[in-house]
């Protein structure tokens, strides 16, 4: 995930899926029972309330908790340091900690950081503001897409919103080392396709793609459906998708 570039959409387009999506996992948590808290959330090993925590967990390291996993294999062992860490679990509670969090992250911090500003991300990799902030968005709808199936409630993803989470080259930072160079165009709905690439271990993403040798791997199919695929939310079909899902670390 190491560039100035990820997904697709303007800063502003990100920042207001994000406010929607934001306000409406809050919601979501508000409402969950102490009871219900302990329902496991499938593919994860996470309940419903330690979900909750992790993706508080996660604002946070957007702004005041500095720590950074090294390499795309750390990743998910930093997610659990930092959610043991977190001593609430009850959703209401973690609900109001949210909501305080997201107002200083997206409303306070977030928008003094310049487009340009370069800052460390995960998997030993640096980025920019709006590439950070499509995986920021992906954190609300993808758990809470999570916790709503889990809890039996309905949690929609729009076209729109699928669309900026399309993977873009700040995915980089969940590439395996030993990934070979690949070509990939996603066909996804009516969006013009977007040019995907592994190259030297890193992911180019758009035009730039087309400059990297070899044959083009075609992944053809509704919007959601890859994006829900991609992280792992549904299995993936496709052979193609397969096999570019196998060049990164789970995360």
């Amino acid at each position: 995930m190491g560039s100035t570039v990820s997904g697709v959409g303007t800063r502003a387009e990100v920042m207001a899926a994000l406010h929607d999506a934001s306000a409406r996992f809050i919601e979501l948590a508000a409402a969950v029972t102490p009871s219900d808290a302990a329902r496991p959330v499938p593919p994860l090993e996470w309940t419903v309330g330690e979900t909750i925590g992790h993706v508080l967990t996660v604002i946070r390291r957007g702004y005041r908790d500095p720590r950074r996993s090294a390499t795309p294999e750390e990743t998910a062992g930093l997610n659990q340091i930092c959610l043991d860490e977190l001593e609430e679990r009850d959703p209401a509670a973690l609900a109001e900690l949210l909501r305080a969090d997201v107002h200083t992250a997206l409303d306070l911090v977030y928008p003094k950081i310049a487009d340009d500003r370069v800052f460390p991300f995960h998997g030993g990799v640096e980025t920019t503001m709006t590439p950070a902030l499509h995986v920021v968005l992906g954190e609300f709808l993808i758990h809470g897409y999570d916790v709503a199936r889990a809890l039996d409630q309905p949690w929609e993803i729009s076209e729109a919103d699928a669309h900026l989470m399309v993977p873009g080259e700040l995915m980089g930072a969940w590439l395996r080392a030993d990934a070979p160079d690949e070509r990939y165009e996603l066909r996804l709905g009516e969006h013009e396709p977007i040019g995907f690439a592994i190259h030297d271990g890193t992911l180019v993403v758009g035009d730039a793609a087309a400059l990297v040798a070899g044959d083009v791997g075609v992944v053809a199919m509704p919007t959601l459906e890859m994006v829900l695929t991609f992280y792992g939310r549904i299995p993936a079909e496709d052979p193609v998708l397969q096999r570019l899902l196998s060049r990164f670390v789970p995360s």
